[in-house]
């Protein structure tokens, strides 16, 4: 697929966009393909890189005692970052890893700005993709404080059907804000 295809698609998906803008936003992309376990970003580095996923998964965690606390996924289709480092430049509290082999688009934050101040449309875009985001968190902060882990976890099938066969199961129940064996005894109480 061609990159204009892609960001047509994008266009498509969050908010109808100009040609123009659509030419201008591929003259400042860039392409990259990276491997499963790849760290895009690491936690105290400095990160204005906005990601879009075409292909594959990613997912945001922190180390919090040696281990890692996966707090977000990010699928096809997608834009990530170290949102806390991206918009208030500091260094990130987060890592973020692919989970597959991933093709990403990116661009950066003074690119974005750009785009912004210049494309209407473009700034509408990025209205609807942080609202997008701070709808998914919020729907994430209501389910950890109100929903049984069984319901978690069958909310996370619903919205992510092939999960489990993307993410381990350890990232899995981090997400979820439960053990392994919690997990473990869920999924074989489940037929989903």
């Amino acid at each position: 697929m061609s990159l204009t295809s892609i960001l047509q698609t994008i266009s498509k998906e969050y908010t109808p966009l100009s040609d123009k803008t659509i030419a201008h936003w591929a003259s400042l992309i860039k392409q990259r393909t990276y491997p499963k376990g790849y760290i895009l970003v690491k936690e105290g580095q400095y990160s204005d890189m906005l990601y879009y996923i075409v292909k594959g998964a990613i997912k945001a965690y922190y180390l919090k005692d040696g281990k890692n606390v996966t707090d977000w996924f990010a699928f096809e289709g997608d834009f990530m970052c170290a949102i806390t480092s991206y918009f208030l430049q500091v260094p990130s509290p987060h890592y973020i890893e692919t989970l597959e082999e991933v093709h990403l688009l990116s661009i950066t934050r003074e690119e974005m700005n750009l785009l912004c101040d210049n494309y209407h449309d473009f700034e509408r875009l990025g209205r609807i993709s942080c609202t997008k985001t701070m709808l998914q968190l919020q729907q994430r902060i209501v389910s950890l404080q109100f929903e049984t882990a069984q319901q978690r976890y069958e909310n996370l099938l619903e919205r992510f059907p092939v999960i489990t066969q993307r993410a381990s199961l350890r990232d899995i129940a981090s997400f979820l804000g439960i053990t392994q064996e919690t997990l473990s005894r869920i999924r074989a109480n489940t037929r989903i």
